[in-house]
């Protein structure tokens, strides 16, 4: 019996419908491929992640296909024509829903690196199987009941299980991969157990690290040979690949910053670079959302001091409560504390301290050395403690206090790190956009006030504070009062902020809440003149955008 046009009509709508729905199932699922690679590809947080954002991870239009599939399936499933019929609903719910995707600019975009390739080309595969399986269901059937269901409900899971398909792509490799992490991690552990010589010092801290780890490296280049961890790169895995390509043989002296997201990382980035020297930078509320408890934070920092030898030394920022704590309990190593806060008599401390637009100033009091002024480009108070920490150490490894003070003037602030950039129009940028917290918020704020001029503060506000969130938000909305001549929120989670900055007096007036960092940079376009000082905090993650 020869097909009717009908018949054509109908088979090419289904093509094409087919075709269109998997394009939108493409597009989301490499959005969703985006979240897991900025998420490291940890599964748990990659689906805590779509737990709380389900608009994202399924579209209207792939949810509304996927119920009308569904229900295809249970009236038609018995028609062996029927899924030529599936195009009447996958063709303008897919293009629609091309047509319609959300633009959503991006800060770091996805990286084609061979492991994104891997778990794409496997999920497209794994979704290549499924609806397989369901034209297979229809091919065969021979007249069971319900012979085209099977389509159907292939088709719909298609469409709205990127996430799943991802997944099950990632557990797919994840041996494979976990063997070659671990293969790597036990190259580089061998080639430093072959540099006896080497003198590992590991940094950690809920903030500072990576600047301490920086200003120490600059410091001790002034005598040593120093390699260090690159940019914010704090795991295992990163470490090993410092070791392979970085660490070269007239290396003397490896700075490791080391973080954390569970309780055990630190322990086991210890057990793999044996550091001799540990600094324990702050123990604050970041990532508390991750830890449940300050105190657990508390105990996962502890744990590189905890495996430094007996020869080794702690050092600890005794301006923070719980650092304190520790130091006070530490009795299987050496300890020697830093701070601004005489009160604690820190071992290594300042006075003098003068902070502005240009720099900072201090004097530098080291024990059993003279007093030295120290001058450097740096922003604001809480960047003296951090040089402080980097001192301690260097005085350890036999830096006299001249030679810290040298080198010190030398020290550039770390990239989006109250990094000070001339922007247009005679207006002045302060970036501190990477990953903000409380204290940082704090710092960064009482820098701004050290400005001439206007006032302005950018921000999306904070994140990873669990609980704690409302209320930090509302006490930076109240600071930022004191300060700011003009607040630009980002987000509708900035409503504390508003919150509080309202509550402290500030002009509703002067208070503008936008949706993007874009509406963000038009806002300042109207409001700015030459002379004015802009502060970016922070700047969320794109998992975080809205």
């Amino acid at each position: 019996m020869s097909a009717t046009p009908l018949d054509v009509l109908l088979a090419v709508t289904s093509t094409l419908g087919l075709l269109a729905w998997l394009a939108l199932a493409a597009h989301t699922g490499r959005r969703l491929l985006h979240i897991l690679q900025l998420e490291e590809y940890e599964l748990g947080r990659f689906w805590a992640w779509v737990r709380t954002h389900p608009s994202r991870t399924v579209s209207a239009w792939q949810a509304w296909g996927a119920v009308a599939l569904g229900l295809m399936a249970v009236v038609l499933g018995d028609n062996v024509s029927a899924p030529l019929l599936s195009g009447l609903v996958t063709l303008p719910l897919g293009l629609l829903g091309l047509w319609r995707r959300p633009y959503l600019p991006v800060k770091k975009p996805l990286r084609w690196t061979v492991k994104a390739l891997l778990l794409a080309g496997t999920a497209a595969a794994l979704g290549a199987l499924l609806l397989a399986a369901g034209l297979l269901h229809w091919a065969l059937g021979l007249n069971r009941p319900l012979q085209a269901a099977g389509f159907f409900v292939a088709l719909a899971l298609v469409g709205v299980a990127p996430a799943l398909l991802l997944t099950l792509a990632t557990l797919v490799w994840w041996p494979a991969q976990a063997l070659a992490k671990r293969a790597l991690v036990v190259r580089a552990a061998a080639r430093l157990r072959a540099r006896p010589d080497l003198l590992v010092v590991g940094v950690t801290g809920s903030y500072g690290k990576t600047s301490v780890k920086n200003y120490l490296a600059t410091l001790l280049g002034a005598r040593y040979a120093v390699c260090k961890t690159e940019a914010s790169i704090n795991t295992p895995v990163g470490v090993a690949s410092t070791v392979e390509r970085g660490l070269r043989p007239e290396h003397q002296v490896f700075v490791v910053e080391m973080g954390a997201y569970v309780p055990g990382n630190i322990r086991t980035l210890a057990h793999f670079v044996r550091p001799r020297i540990g600094i324990l930078t702050a123990v604050g509320e970041n990532h508390l959302e991750r830890f449940g408890s300050v105190e657990n934070i508390a105990r996962t920092k502890y744990e590189l001091i905890e495996a430094l030898p007996p020869d080794g030394l702690a050092v600890f920022n005794a301006d923070n409560p719980r650092c304190r704590e520790l130091a006070a309990r530490t009795r299987h190593v050496r300890v020697r504390t830093y701070g601004l806060d005489a009160a604690h008599a820190p071992d290594v401390t300042a006075s003098a301290i003068q902070t502005g637009p240009d720099g900072t100033r201090f004097t530098l009091h080291l024990p059993d050395q003279q007093p030295v002024t120290v001058r450097m480009a740096l922003l604001g108070r809480h960047n003296v403690a951090n040089v402080l920490a980097a001192a301690a150490v260097a005085q350890e490894l036999g830096l006299s206090a001249a030679e810290i003070a040298a080198a010190a003037e030398r020290l550039a602030p770390v990239e989006h790190r109250l990094q000070l950039l001339p922007g247009a129009g005679g207006v002045t940028v302060i970036d501190d956009a990477y990953n903000s917290n409380p204290d940082g918020a704090r710092a960064a704020l009482a820098v701004l006030a050290e400005f001439p001029g206007r006032k302005v503060l950018v921000t999306p506000g904070l994140v990873e504070l669990g609980a704690m969130l409302e209320q930090r938000h509302r006490e930076l909305g109240a600071a930022a009062a004191q300060v700011c001549d003009y607040i630009i929120l980002v987000g509708r989670r900035t409503a504390a902020i508003a919150e509080g900055a309202r509550q402290a007096g500030f002009s509703a007036d002067r208070l503008h809440v936008v949706g993007s960092l874009e509406e963000a940079t038009a806002k300042l376009g109207q409001l700015v003149r030459p002379g004015d000082v802009v502060l970016f905090e922070n700047d969320l993650p794109d998992q975080y955008s809205e």
